[in-house]
């Protein structure tokens, strides 16, 4: 009884310090993006994508600024794909180049309004 109302409470103060930390969960070395980080990606990490997708995009709990989108597949060089200038937006996105049949990892960053960077990596498979 006394373990589970340490755990709860130690829960509930970690909650509480994550909500007024505006930037939490936000910091550079972030590498995954899921919906559990309140990052949401399309192509979604792990996606089987029928042809080339058209657009990497991403949807963040606040405003950003996508930066760059590198994709790397095993055998090619890197392609770097860098968002054109555009207001800060929860959803935000880039066209990407036809990509040929293979594993990709799309690692992206992008920039808050008031300078704080972030970025992420998700895997995907093209048919």
């Amino acid at each position: 009884m006394i373990r589970t109302l340490a755990l709860t409470t130690a829960l509930a103060l970690a909650g509480t310090a994550a909500a007024q930390d505006p930037h939490a969960g936000h910091h550079p070395q972030a590498q995954a993006a899921t919906p559990q980080s309140g990052i949401i990606t399309v192509p979604s990490n792990g996606a089987m994508t029928q042809g080339s997708p058209e657009r990497f995009t991403a949807i963040f709990p606040h405003p950003m600024l996508l930066k760059t989108v590198t994709l790397t597949t095993e055998g090619q060089a890197p392609i770097v794909v860098t968002a054109p200038a555009s207001p800060a937006a929860a959803t935000v996105g880039v066209a990407l180049p036809r990509l040929a049949p293979g594993t990709y990892t799309a690692a992206w960053t992008a920039e808050g309004a008031d300078g704080h960077k972030m970025s992420g990596s998700i895997s995907f498979m093209v048919h």
